[in-house]
């Protein structure tokens, strides 16, 4: 099992308990992988687990607007086209926690 799918799984486990920010995947990677790996090496990372979370039937992801999650209403694939697009393009750490909110149907 690849270091994604261990993480994914860790990540499918924790959304039993509630909705959970890519920003904090984002946090603990850098955590245990320190300063030396930069932002497209871990957006890189936390794009394959999100790519992993999607292929479960019961995960979507969106984001939280006045304290309310919204679907993004997009197919997996579509979603994780989006992921990786906006996740890609940034040039600073995902820190951000109402954005590319994964959570359990």
């Amino acid at each position: 099992m690849s270091q994604q799918s261990e993480m994914a799984d860790a990540a499918y486990q924790r959304m039993m308990e509630g909705p959970l920010p890519m920003a904090h995947l984002v946090r603990e990677l850098r955590q245990a992988w320190g300063e030396q790996h930069g932002v497209l090496s871990v957006h890189g990372f936390v794009r394959e687990v999100a790519t992993c979370l999607l292929h479960h039937d019961d995960v979507e992801v969106g984001d939280v607007e006045a304290g309310r999650f919204v679907g993004w209403k997009l197919e997996p694939w579509d979603a994780n086209d989006k992921i990786d697009r906006d996740l890609m393009s940034m040039a600073s750490f995902l820190e951000d926690e109402s954005r590319c909110v994964f959570r359990r149907k």
